[in-house]
C-alpha cells in the first residue's frame, strides 16, 4: 500500500518467489487503512462492536439490570471499539462516529430518548465520553 500518491509501477514486491499486490485497502489492529489518502475506515470495528453489544442486550433483556449491562459493555465491547485506536490518527467524523455509537448503547440500554444527551447518563455510571 503506498500513501500519498499512486502505486509505483516499476517496483514490485514479492514473498516466496510470488508477487505481492498493490491493495486499496490494509486491516491493522482493527482498522482498515484506506490508500493513498491514507484514512482510517472504522466500519467493521463498529459492526463488530455492535454484534457484540446486540449479544448483551437479548441476554439481558430490555429495559432490566442496566448497571449490569454497563457494566458487560465496558468490559467486553469497549475493548473492541477502542483497540487499535493509538495507532490511527482521526478525522473528526469518524471520532463523530464512534462517540455516536457508545451513545447509542447508553441510549438503548436505558431507554432514553433519542435527541437527549447521554451525557448525564454516563456520568452516574461513572463513564466518559469517546472523545
Amino acid at each position: 500500500m503506498t500513501f500519498g500518491g499512486n502505486y509505483p509501477t516499476e517496483a514490485s514486491i514479492s514473498m516466496n518467489c510470488m508477487p505481492m499486490p498493490w491493495v486499496n485497502k490494509v486491516m491493522y489492529l482493527g482498522f482498515h487503512f484506506l490508500g493513498p489518502s491514507g484514512k482510517v475506515d472504522p466500519t467493521s470495528t463498529i459492526r463488530k462492536f455492535y454484534g457484540q453489544f446486540n449479544n448483551i442486550v437479548s441476554v439481558l433483556g430490555k429495559g432490566s439490570n442496566e448497571m449490569t449491562a454497563v457494566h458487560l459493555v465496558k468490559t467486553y465491547c469497549l475493548p473492541t471499539l477502542t483497540y487499535g485506536c493509538e495507532n490511527a490518527v482521526f478525522c473528526d467524523n469518524i471520532l463523530s462516529k464512534i462517540n455516536v455509537t457508545w451513545n447509542n448503547c447508553f441510549r438503548h440500554i436505558f431507554n432514553c430518548c433519542w435527541r437527549e444527551s447521554v451525557k448525564p447518563l454516563q456520568y452516574f455510571c461513572s463513564n466518559m465520553p469517546m472523545t
